[in-house]
């Protein structure tokens, strides 16, 4: 089984290589490597042409999914970290429990029927605490028809795949542990600083979750007499609250940052300041972090208090404090933490061992993850609201998760019409996008 594991490892990092190839990259006999290539034929977990071998369909896809209040997105992918299908629809939050998982079910059902190859794992992140067995919500009061045992057994029920749910805040982190802001990092804790307050802890490489969710949920902490949280004085919604019992001009939460925004909030600002630095205070005192990554809609304007907030808590704290960095991956950050679970999940199905996949999907997989589009999975995936539903402009907040969108990017139209071999059609009535796997890069001797 070693070997096997091993060797299916080596094909799907590399997309391709030969029997020869293999027993070199992995210190197997020439006789030991051809073996087990021989028993991944059989299973028809690879394919053979000449001399190269290359990943079957029978490897099978993941899905992973973003539920927030106001949209939901999808990311489906090969296991040799190929995008196979995306999409970008607004969430009917006005529907029960029971329908939105139907909902849910039959959009992932739609987008992964009609493809040739088996669904091996849907990772969904939601906004709210999930118990770690995934069989109850709580906390989700943006979308409060997912609390409870209901929503979660009918959507397990309805998706013929194993179905993993995740709050979207420990989704966020492996996202950005993979392709963004943490890479690299082993210990790191990540607030999502938008509508809500969202966290989540990684450590010695394993996500906390704790029995109900509840682990690392430091916006539940009481500051002040008057029983306010930390959520209360960091979320976007609790800021606006303050700011209209003030009776402040202001229309939005980012614009409470802004540096003509009028004196009377300087005060809830000075607020604001406190309560972050005892967020991340309680985060390092619980976790020792290596870094704190910082993202949702308000980390733009959050990034302009940064120097303050870190003088504040080397002054607190009697060792160096955190690294304080961005997330960089915006929206997109829960949808891709779903794809690394996924993959994960789907080649502990296949038999690879832990060692053999830490290092799945390979680096040249995850670039074609990253910006598979003409102009980018970027910039389509992470508007606010899918261009075919409703057209308009972009970067409405999300109330339903703890950020708002990223901008797109200011080269995405012009190059919307652009003609290349990752060219994606769209249905624009499912506001879908349907891309064409890459061709096998021929073998150079």
């Amino acid at each position: 089984m070693e070997t096997r594991s091993t060797v299916l490892a080596a094909i799907l990092a590399g997309g391709q290589a030969t029997r020869a190839e293999l027993a070199c990259s992995t210190g197997f006999s020439p006789q030991s490597a051809s073996e087990a290539v021989d028993a991944l034929l059989a299973e028809g977990l690879i394919a053979q042409g000449g001399d190269l071998l290359t990943g079957s369909a029978e490897l099978g896809l993941v899905c992973g999914v973003d539920l927030g209040g106001s949209n939901c997105r999808f990311l489906v992918a090969d296991l040799l970290g190929n995008p196979v299908q995306v999409s970008h629809e607004l969430t009917p939050i006005t529907i029960g429990a029971e329908a939105l998982a139907e909902w849910l079910a039959g959009r992932v059902t739609a987008l992964t029927g009609g493809l040739d190859a088996r669904l091996r794992a849907v990772v969904v992140g939601l906004p709210g605490m999930v118990a770690a067995d995934g069989s109850a919500i709580s906390g989700a009061p943006n979308v409060p028809q997912i609390q409870g045992e209901g929503f979660a057994r009918r959507l397990t029920q309805a998706i013929p795949a194993p179905v993993h749910l995740y709050n979207d805040s420990d989704l966020a982190l492996l996202g950005e542990l993979r392709f963004g802001a943490g890479r690299g990092l082993t210990n790191v804790v990540m607030f999502t600083i938008g509508a809500g307050l969202g966290s989540g802890a990684v450590l010695d490489g394993v996500l906390l979750r704790g029995r109900r969710g509840l682990t690392g949920e430091f916006g539940f902490l009481p500051v002040g007499p008057s029983g306010e949280t930390i959520e209360d004085l960091l979320s976007g919604n609790g800021l606006l609250r303050q700011a209209r019992a003030l009776r402040a001009p202001v229309s939005d939460a980012a614009g409470l940052f802004a540096a003509d925004a009028p004196d009377l909030l300087e005060p809830l600002l000075e607020r604001f300041d406190r309560a972050l630095v005892l967020a991340l205070t309680a985060a390092t005192v619980a976790y020792e972090p290596d870094a704190v990554i910082l993202g949702g809609g308000l980390s733009p304007a959050v990034a302009r208090r940064l120097e303050k907030t870190s003088g504040l808590l080397a002054e607190l704290l009697p060792n160096p404090p955190p690294d304080l960095r961005l997330a960089s991956l915006g929206d997109l950050s829960g949808t891709l933490g779903a794809l690394v679970v996924g993959y994960q999940t789907a080649y502990r199905a296949l038999g690879i061992a832990a060692a053999d996949a830490a290092g799945l999907p390979s680096a040249a997989a995850l670039s074609r993850l990253w910006d598979p589009l003409p102009y980018g999975l970027r910039g389509w995936m992470s508007q606010e609201t899918p261009p075919a539903a409703i057209p308009g402009p972009r970067g409405r907040a999300d109330p339903g998760r703890s950020g708002t969108a990223s901008a797109p990017p200011a080269h995405r139209a012009a190059k919307r019409t652009s003609a290349r071999p990752n060219a994606a059609t769209v249905n624009t009535h499912l506001s879908t996008r349907v891309l064409r796997r890459p061709r096998p890069r021929r073998h150079r001797s």
